[in-house]
């Protein structure tokens, strides 16, 4: 049987001299690894520049429950990034997203069409928006984690001003470790949370609450120790 849907490009790795492993993230199925021979002919349907990290595809390939790899049957590009790929602060976001996706939905073999749905419309809306908030990518982060389903208890008040990123909830004890938010980054993290995050925060507030949000999310994947892509993050959008 053929399955006609969308993907989302996780990862390429080069197989051979001519061909391409390709992992997508499948609003179908989950995460399939692919075989993409001729890859690198400039003849192929199935170009190696189809691929890009995130790049969002319409496919079609034949549903196997037997081989670890399989074929794309057809693929096109759905939404092409132009604005992403000419402006060095949307592909610092793009990096970031790539590695953070790529880490933990490399075995995502179950369908999650909520969550599918989620990335390609905050990568629709990347493309599209013109005038990037310094806290885009930060509310991206903690809209994913609440998608994955970690989200943090709603508790925050006057007597509860300290989020604990180790009891995933607001309570009023504040330790100097990288594991409880100051009352200015839980107050941040809460307002986002609501959706009611109308004013973006100084530049050592967001930066709290991004390391803080990348502890949480690291609390409830333990396979994921590091995300290396988010200190050039910082460093281009200082």
């Amino acid at each position: 049987m053929f399955i006609s849907t969308q993907g989302i490009v996780l990862q390429n790795v080069k197989y051979s001299d001519n061909s391409l492993i390709v992992k997508i993230f499948t609003r179908q199925n989950g995460v399939i690894s692919f075989i993409i021979k001729n890859a690198f002919s400039k003849k192929s349907k199935q170009h190696a520049s189809c691929f890009a990290p995130l790049t969002i595809l319409d496919i079609v390939y034949k549903e196997t429950y037997t081989e670890k790899l399989t074929f794309l049957k057809e693929i096109s590009i759905a939404n092409p990034f132009h604005a992403i790929h000419n402006d060095i602060r949307k592909n610092s976001m793009l990096l970031f997203y790539h590695e953070l996706l790529m880490k933990l939905l490399y075995q995502a073999n179950a369908p999650d069409d909520p969550l599918f749905d989620f990335i390609k419309e905050h990568l629709l809306t990347l493309e599209a928006t013109q005038n990037l908030t310094p806290d885009f990518h930060i509310v991206f982060l903690i809209q994913l984690i609440q998608q994955l389903g970690y989200k943090p208890e709603l508790n925050f008040s006057l007597q509860t001003p300290y989020f604990s990123i180790e009891d995933s909830n607001f309570g009023n004890i504040f330790l100097e470790t990288p594991y409880f938010l100051s009352k200015e980054a839980s107050f941040y993290l809460f307002k986002i949370l609501k959706n009611q995050n109308d004013m973006v925060p100084d530049k050592k507030t967001r930066i709290e609450l991004l390391n803080g949000m990348l502890l949480y999310l690291m609390k409830n994947n333990k396979h994921i120790k590091e995300i290396e892509s988010v200190g050039i993050l910082a460093e281009v959008l200082s």
